[in-house]
């Protein structure tokens, strides 16, 4: 039971922080100008992240959720080229539920956002190139503050298993 307990939360958090895509649908159209400078990471949560993992036949199901806490994060957006940076540090509390038992982790987070190339399409904002790029979707812009949402609906095959995670997550960025 332990062995399933923990290969489903490992397959969990991999899909987690590896896989992710776009909202569609948003109206919103920022420019270039509106997201470079330097941002605040205050918030960062995840509140209906389901996941099932198949087991030989047996279906493992899955909720988690995910806030953020003590920030200490300073992202920045640069111009020509875009290059997204971030310094400090972040605690992400995830509480998963399998088979009826809950657990609590706390992990502490650095470099929320890796060197890596950023560009703007109407509403959404991708980070990295070609297969590596990830859409995350601009809910609001203003001068000070930036929110941002990606959802993850995706299923892969890991050590056997076939997992299917969703959820979606938000992030808030203040100057």
């Amino acid at each position: 039971m332990r062995k399933i307990f923990v290969l489903t939360l490992l397959v969990t958090f991999t899909l987690i922080n590896l896989s992710c895509s776009n909202d569609e649908g948003e109206t919103l159209n920022a420019s270039e100008s509106e997201i470079t400078g330097t941002w605040n990471l205050t918030a960062l949560e995840t509140k209906d992240g389901r996941s099932d993992t198949n087991l030989d036949g047996t279906s493992i199901p899955t909720t988690f959720t995910a806030v953020g806490k003590d920030f200490n994060t300073v992202v920045t957006f640069s111009k020509d080229p875009n290059i997204v940076t971030s310094e400090g540090s972040y605690t992400t509390v995830t509480t998963t539920t399998v088979m009826g038992e809950t657990s609590t982790e706390e992990e502490t987070g650095e470099d929320f956002f890796e060197s890596d190339a950023w560009r703007l399409d109407g509403s959404t904002l991708y980070f990295g190139t070609g297969d590596e790029e990830v859409g995350f979707t601009i809910t609001e812009l203003t001068d000070n503050k930036m929110s941002l949402r990606y959802t993850i609906d995706e299923t892969v095959d890991f050590f056997g298993a076939t997992t299917s995670v969703s959820a979606t997550y938000n992030m808030t960025l203040t100057k």
